[in-house]
């Protein structure tokens, strides 16, 4: 079964000292004003309204991040820790990441199913194999999956967070791709064909082994693959690689940045891959041009 991207929605933007207001472009983007959200909220706004263009009023939601909301994170820990305070309700609410699922809901009028999935190395990627799943079986027929990942204030404390260098560019970003499972009188961008994750490396390279290559695929490499890894890929599959963070900042969840780029692109087959720290892969294959 074919399962179609049909639109994609992006916000990312580098942060140097001041945090860009957001508001104009939640409003521009969901079609109305969205009042008394923070910052994590207005982002996953701005992405999702912009993939949303015919979105059916049945779309499931499949949300997840890198590291939650943050701001409200660290308000509620400092009211509680430091200033030993009851944290203010709505922050405390907040800190519930699939808060923002409602603010998605009730903005873009959805009434499908609404999850946030936590994955501190494979956020994207295993929203994505959840709505692969879901699709293929026929429990939902059209989906938004998407990541954000915000910027807090002081970046000195915000790059420490992350574990990042000190001098290290921030980065905001909210990624997002509409999925259907029947893309009639629909156009289509590309194709989510496989989202599988491997026990180890050499389950991954024996599924690479496998799978033919061709001219027009790329090969991207995920945040959290080592830099002398790097090279053993691009040696064992032969592929060229998609540099999909040239420029941009740090932020977790970057793999939303690799699909919607490459989706964009619309040439190509993207084999992506990316691990976390104990050696567990995950792989994605995305197609581009399955409508022309």
């Amino acid at each position: 079964m074919t399962i179609y991207i049909v639109t994609t929605g992006s916000y990312c933007e580098n942060i140097t000292d001041e945090l860009p207001p957001l508001k104009t472009l939640v409003t521009e983007s969901v079609n109305c004003s969205v009042r008394r959200v923070g910052r994590f909220i207005q982002l996953a706004l701005i992405g999702a309204g912009r993939a949303s263009q015919q979105l059916s009023k049945n779309a499931a939601v499949y949300f997840t991040s890198g590291s939650g909301d943050m701001a409200v994170t660290v308000d509620v820990l400092n009211a509680i820790y430091r200033q030993g305070e009851a944290p203010r309700p709505l922050s405390f609410i907040n800190t519930v990441s699939n808060a923002s699922c409602f603010y998605i809901a009730q903005s873009l009028q959805l009434n499908g199913a609404s999850n946030f999935v936590s994955s501190r190395y494979f956020p994207m990627e295993s929203a994505l194999r959840l709505a692969l799943l879901a699709l293929k079986s026929g429990e939902q027929q059209a989906a938004l999956v998407g990541a954000v990942d915000v910027a807090v204030t002081p970046l000195a404390d915000h790059r420490k967070r992350m574990g990042v260098d000190e001098n290290a560019t921030i980065a905001e970003g909210s990624h997002w791709l509409q999925l259907v499972s029947d893309a009639t009188n629909r156009d289509v961008l590309a194709t989510l064909d496989d989202v599988q994750p491997f026990k180890d490396r050499a389950a991954l390279s024996a599924y690479l082994s496998e799978l033919p290559f061709n001219d027009t695929d790329y090969l991207a490499l995920g945040q959290f693959v080592a830099p002398n890894e790097v090279s053993q890929w691009l040696a064992e599959t032969d592929l060229p690689q998609f540099k999909f963070r040239d420029g941009v900042g740090e932020f977790k969840s970057q793999a939303g940045l690799a699909f919607c780029q490459f989706v964009e692109q619309g040439v190509g087959r993207l084999i992506y891959l990316n691990r976390d720290v104990v050696g567990r892969y995950m792989l994605v294959v995305v197609s581009c041009g399955a409508g022309d």
